[in-house]
């Protein structure tokens, strides 16, 4: 064979073999060169979510311009899976509409090569948790039967609670049990009896009108925003909001912030007073906040705390504690342990609560300075039901008053006598005297009970310290003059009982409370007890009468009539300048009335 084609027959099979060597390697670098990603979606329940759209930015994607995106959508078991990627860094992007969209930066894919990410999306409305709590507790109505949901992850937005089960069905009630509804939003418009049921020290801002929305946030949250205006008009206004959550949880918090208007411009003529004035009108600023903790499973913890600030002449702020502990013994008894500017417990109503917002500490003058009255209250108290309808509570306790605030009445002579330490008090007509600071300690007895179901009694024994004009001051001169020094406290009494009926047909609605006090005292005894059992000194009546609804307007109108210290007593006369008197009293007398509109 000729040496020259030999030579070009191995020439051609070495460039065939070169090519298929470069074939084979090039049919095998896509399966090298380019990587994917995997992972899951899931709530922070662990539950997986559907149709999440996860959006995948990075180097450029085969055949595509630079800054391409690759788009995928979550499977039945909130799984993706991003195929054919350039190796580099990613982005990754998981958005739905009913959570929070969460980014996921830096995502090495390598060639040949598997990342794997997974999300944990939070539901859009986790700033305010819904807490479902076990059993039946509320009703959605009796015509809705289904459950309508978007996912398994978010929440319902149409339920039904199921009907009552069969007395002789063997399963188990609680398993039909049903989660509870937010109650629907509140509007209250009314004129209505400036009282204060729930802070023993309150001013009382008199006859007003009322407007206030509550908004539930949820099952076990709400806002309430309140604004009330008195018969003086905007110089004696207030605007407060209390936001309230975990009411169902059993650790509940409550924050209020309140600003209100102060105005002593109706007040007596103050002679040899010169700056009095300056104190004709005044801002006052109340923030409180409380939360509950359930230490264990009898065992609950109260804390938080209140601050007080009036804005006149000169700044003054008071800040107090709230403690309360308490334990469960069992389902009958229970023992308390509170402390500070602790409030009773009331029945959450929505009265209740705006005249609790509107509250704001009784202002007196000392040496022509404003001051703010305090008490600090600490008692042990111990709760024993006594079968269904009635209870018994027993309690020690210790007060501390500082700037004690006493209502009085007097012509200008006798009242300029005492001047620097008097106040004008527009709401009752005539003045507040600072009476300094004292101490009381004592015992407190309250048993309560249901009659049926439109009549309910109780009635309360408390013994402690109350102020009473020393009986050897009046030979020691002009008792005007050194009445702040000569109240002192001594040792005093009171009973209260108290009466709420409900007529059935009218639904009206009258509560009469009594209490007696031990004579010539002029303040009370123990103010805790008083607010927590609704009464005051002397002959109280209310009377709440519910209209006829209007066609027109879907409201609840109700008409309400408050009559105060019915009998005038308890107006304790003290020798004045000449012929004159002073009258000083723990209340005084007054009636008031108005409508509620609520919506």
């Amino acid at each position: 064979m000729h040496p020259s084609s030999s030579q070009g027959r191995w020439l051609r099979l070495g460039l065939i073999g070169c090519l298929v060597v470069s074939g084979l390697g090039a049919a095998k670098s896509p399966g090298t060169e380019y990587g994917r990603v995997t992972g899951t979606v899931k709530d922070a329940d662990g539950n997986p979510l559907i149709g999440v759209t996860v959006l995948l930015v990075g180097p450029t994607l085969p055949g595509a311009a630079a800054g391409f995106g690759e788009r995928v959508i979550t499977d039945a078991h909130g799984a993706f899976r991003v195929e054919h990627l350039k190796p580099g860094w990613y982005s990754i992007k998981a958005t739905t509409v009913t959570h929070l969209p969460v980014t996921h930066d830096r995502i090495r894919v390598g060639p040949g090569k598997t990342a794997t990410q997974d999300f944990v999306l939070s539901d859009i409305f986790a700033p305010a948790r819904f807490h479902v709590p076990e059993g039946t507790l509320a009703t959605w109505g009796d015509d809705w039967k289904w459950v309508l949901r978007t996912s398994a992850s978010t929440r319902p937005v149409l339920r039904y609670r199921e009907s009552p089960p069969n007395p002789l069905d063997k399963k188990d009630a609680h398993s039909k049990a049903t989660k509870k509804s937010a109650p629907p939003s509140q509007r209250l418009v009314g004129v209505m009896p400036g009282s204060v049921q729930r802070d023993p020290l309150a001013d009382d801002p008199g006859l007003g009108s009322v407007l206030a929305y509550l908004r539930p946030l949820s099952d076990d949250a709400d806002v309430l925003v309140a604004g009330s205006m008195t018969s003086s008009g905007i110089l004696g206004s207030s605007v407060a909001t209390a936001i309230r959550r975990n009411m169902l949880k059993g650790d509940p918090q409550e924050l209020t912030f309140s600003m209100r208007e102060l105005n002593f411009s109706e007040a007596l003529p103050m002679p040899g007073v010169g700056n009095i004035a300056d104190l004709s009108r005044a801002q006052g600023v109340v923030v409180s906040y409380a939360t509950t903790r359930q230490l264990a499973g009898a065992l609950r913890l109260t804390t938080g705390f209140e601050v007080d600030y009036l804005n006149s002449v000169r700044g003054v702020a008071v800040a107090r504690p709230r403690m309360e502990l308490a334990y469960q013994f069992d389902p009958s008894t229970a023992v308390a342990v509170r402390y500070g500017s602790v409030r009773p417990e009331g029945d959450e109503t929505l009265l209740d609560r705006i005249g609790e917002l509107s509250a704001f500490p009784r202002v007196t003058l000392r040496g022509y300075r404003p001051e703010l009255e305090e008490l600090n209250h600490a008692e042990v108290a111990v709760d024993r039901k006594l079968g269904k309808s009635s209870h018994v509570e027993a309690a020690v306790y210790r007060d501390g008053f500082e700037n004690t605030a006493v209502w009085g009445t007097g012509s200008a002579e006798v009242l300029g006598l005492m001047a620097g330490n008097v106040m004008p008090n527009p709401a009752s007509g005539g003045m507040t005297l600072n009476a300094g600071s004292y101490q009381s300690s004592g015992f407190r007895a309250q048993y309560s009970r249901r009659l049926g179901g439109i009549l309910e009694a109780a009635v309360m024994y408390a013994s402690g310290e109350a102020l009473a004009v020393d009986p050897d001051a009046a030979g020691r001169g002009d008792l005007s003059s050194n009445l702040r020094q000569d109240l002192k406290p001594a040792r005093s009494r009171s009973i209260a009982g108290k009466v709420s009926a409900r007529v059935p047909r009218s639904k009206t609605e009258v509560v009469a409370s009594y209490e007696w006090l031990t004579g010539d005292r002029v303040t009370t005894v123990d103010p805790y007890g008083e607010v927590n059992l609704g009464v005051h000194p002397y002959l109280d009546l209310q009377v709440r009468q519910p209209l006829p609804n209007l066609a027109f307007l879907p409201a609840h109108i109700e008409a309400v009539a408050d009559f105060r210290n019915l009998l005038a007593q308890g107006y304790v006369p003290t020798p004045g300048a000449g012929e004159e008197s002073l009258f000083l009293a723990p209340a005084y007398r007054s009636f008031r009335g108005g409508f509620s509109v609520q919506f």
